[in-house]
């Protein structure tokens, strides 16, 4: 199996409207944190434009995060994504979250992306052009 390529990782402050009753960070947050860096890792390798410039975007098809540790404030999380496989009109990437105050891998999972037109309001196929940026960048 290849290793996976953690680009562009994200830190992010926990907050303390982010806890929940029991004082540890909400469960909902971590999708957030996933969103965060699966945006962060498009836009600064330049997909995100490339994508736009075609009239297309991608959307969440499907996400999974695996809780593995208890995050509380204060601390900050290094959020990361990395590109897993790229298919005709999806692409499909891991997450990974560590807290910077224990170095631990605190959640994991993979998200679905799938390419859309939004204009016609439909799925659509990743240009061939576009497929291979995103293999030669972040695969």
């Amino acid at each position: 199996m290849k290793e996976l390529k953690f680009l562009h990782p994200l830190d992010i402050d926990v907050k303390w409207g982010e806890l929940d009753m029991l004082g540890h960070l909400n469960n909902v947050v971590f999708i957030r944190y996933f969103e965060s860096s699966r945006i962060h890792v498009m836009m600064q390798s330049g997909i995100w434009d490339l994508f736009a410039k075609q009239g297309l975007s991608v959307v969440l098809a499907k996400i999974d995060c695996n809780f593995l540790a208890p995050v509380h404030f204060p601390d900050k999380i290094q959020a990361q994504c990395a590109l897993v496989s790229v298919g005709n009109s999806s692409i499909v990437v891991e997450h990974q979250l560590i807290s910077k105050k224990t170095n631990q891998l605190v959640a994991h999972g993979q998200g679905v992306m799938v390419c859309f037109d939004f204009k016609k309001q439909t799925s659509a196929q990743i240009p061939a052009e576009l497929k291979q940026i995103l293999i030669d960048r972040l695969l």
